[in-house]
């Protein structure tokens, strides 16, 4: 779950530009309202350009994700 309430994914990124954080899935974050996206790019809710896509800033792993429980158990092996 995202810092926003998204149940879909644990991850959210940086505006490459002003380093705003969001969610790619539910697309809010910390600005007021939803982050405007487009066929081509994503638009930043706070500086206004356009493929703010930056850096995966926060990662939490969750109990019902598939991916982290498999990586988990490897780990765990080793």
């Amino acid at each position: 779950m995202c810092r926003w309430g998204c149940l879909t994914t644990d991850t959210s990124y940086a505006c490459k530009w002003c380093g705003t954080r969001f969610c790619l899935e539910c697309r809010r974050g910390d600005f007021n309202g939803e982050m405007k996206v487009t066929k081509d790019a994503t638009i930043c809710r706070k500086c206004k350009q356009t493929g703010c896509i930056g850096p995966r800033v926060d990662y939490v792993p969750s109990k019902n994700n598939k991916k982290n429980a498999k990586s988990n158990k490897k780990a765990s092996k080793k």
